[in-house]
C-alpha cells in the first residue's frame, strides 16, 4: 500500500512553473516604470488631429530620440517649466548628440496637443507633439497613474527617456509623478553626460 501511494503522489507531484524569459517588449499596464533595454511600443499615437496616426516604434527605430511624458497639455508647470527647456535646446540635441527627434506626449486629445505645440514652438520641427488619449502608449510603458484630483481621470506620469534604435537606454520619471525636478532639462542633460551606459 505504502508504495502505491508513493508512485501516485510522484505521478501527480505539483511541478513549478518554468521560468519566464528575461526579455521583455514592454510592460502590461499599471505594472512598472519602463526601464532602460524596454522597446518603444508599437501602439499608435496621434499628431496634428486623430487620423495623423503616428508609428513612434517605425520612427524611432534609427538613431536616436528624446521621449518627454507630462501629465497634461496647457498645465502652469509643463507649459512654464518643463517643456520649453527641451524646445530651446533641441537644436543643440540635434547638433550636438544626434538626437533626430524629441517628442512630447501626453493623454490629451489630438486637437488640444496640436493647439498646445503651436503655443510653445517646434524648434525647426525638431519637437513634435502626440497625443496618446486613451493611454495605451504611456500604459504599456507603466507611466500611467490616477490623476483624478488634477484631471479627473487617468494621465501620464512625468517622465523622460533616451532611446537609441527602438531601444531605451535612459530613464527619468519623477517620483511623485507630476513634480518636476529630475525631468528638467538641465538634470537630464547632466546625467547624460555622466552615464556610461548612454551614448548621448
Amino acid at each position: 500500500m505504502a508504495s502505491r501511494i508513493s508512485v501516485f503522489f510522484a505521478r501527480n507531484a505539483i511541478r513549478a512553473p518554468a521560468a519566464r524569459p528575461s526579455c521583455r517588449m514592454f510592460h502590461a499596464t499599471g505594472t512598472a516604470k519602463v526601464v532602460a533595454g524596454d522597446q518603444v511600443p508599437a501602439v499608435p499615437l496621434y499628431g496634428s488631429s486623430p487620423g495623423d496616426e503616428v508609428d513612434l516604434a517605425a520612427l524611432t527605430k534609427k538613431g536616436k530620440s528624446i521621449l518627454v511624458f507630462v501629465p497634461g497639455a496647457f498645465s502652469p508647470g509643463c507649459s512654464a517649466r518643463h517643456v520649453p527647456g527641451y524646445v530651446s535646446l533641441a537644436p543643440r540635441f540635434a547638433s550636438e548628440k544626434g538626437v533626430s527627434g524629441i517628442y512630447i506626449i501626453s493623454g490629451n486629445d489630438a486637437f488640444v496637443m496640436n493647439a498646445w505645440g503651436k503655443e510653445l514652438g517646434a524648434a525647426n520641427d525638431k519637437v513634435k507633439y502626440l497625443a496618446d488619449p486613451s493611454l495605451k502608449f504611456i500604459s504599456a510603458l507603466g507611466l500611467d497613474f490616477d490623476a483624478t484630483k488634477f484631471f479627473g481621470n487617468k494621465r501620464s506620469k512625468r517622465a523622460a527617456v533616451f532611446v537609441e534604435d527602438g531601444t531605451v537606454t535612459k530613464t527619468w520619471v519623477e517620483p511623485d509623478n507630476t513634480g518636476i525636478s529630475s525631468t528638467l532639462i538641465q538634470v537630464v542633460l547632466s546625467a547624460a553626460a555622466d552615464a556610461n551606459n548612454c551614448s548621448l
